[in-house]
């Protein structure tokens, strides 16, 4: 995970979120964010193919999803985008809000952005 330093501090307040939804103490906030992103690749991969094909992912992306929610099981509105065109791993506006995290332009909440 590279992050460019005038990054740094949304990178911290992002922490601070992960480790809200995964009711885990830091450090250990980071090595979840470290799966998140494992699990983002997997899920935009999939995301890809089943544009690029048309082959139905749904049974792959439920098992990343359920270990995502693992992960972060304090985490209400966990959903996969299906649009490969973005992020993957996403919470609906609402929690996103609440939680004051990073967003896209709809107000969905960005659980592995680029920093």
């Amino acid at each position: 995970m590279k992050i460019q330093a005038h990054n740094a501090p949304a990178f911290v307040r992002h922490l601070s979120v992960i480790q809200k939804l995964s009711g885990v103490e830091h450090p250990y906030s980071f090595e979840i964010l470290e799966k998140l992103y494992r699990l983002e690749a997997q899920a935009h991969r999939l995301t890809v193919i089943e544009c690029n094909t048309g082959e139905d992912q749904d049974a792959k992306l439920d098992k990343i999803k359920d270990k995502v929610q693992k992960l972060l099981p304090n985490a209400k509105t966990l959903f996969i985008n299906g649009d490969p065109r973005g992020y993957a791993l996403k919470l609906k506006a609402d929690e996103a809000k609440e939680l004051n995290m990073y967003t896209d332009f709809g107000s969905y909440g960005i659980l592995c952005p680029e920093f």
